[in-house]
């Protein structure tokens, strides 16, 4: 069995192309607390299915994409 992470490479990757500076930025867009998606970029949390939501929307990911990025096989650390 496997464990499902959030490629946060790839999350970062979309805020930079976006137009992101930072994750203070994106919280404002997002709603989600800068703590939080702090956590959350540096893999330290696995984000909620309304964060996740909150995230696509703000940073207009296509839902395809979204999937592989937070539903993603934790193949960095095996």
């Amino acid at each position: 069995m496997y464990e499902l992470k959030t490629d946060v490479i790839a999350l970062k990757k979309i805020m930079i192309e976006k137009g992101f500076k930072n994750a203070k930025e994106l919280s404002q867009k997002s709603g989600i607390n800068t703590s939080l998606l702090g956590k959350i970029l540096n893999g330290e949390i696995q984000p909620s299915t309304y964060l996740m939501c909150k995230l696509v929307v703000a940073l207009e990911i296509d839902p395809n994409i979204a999937s592989n990025i937070f539903f993603s096989q934790n193949l960095r650390n095996k």
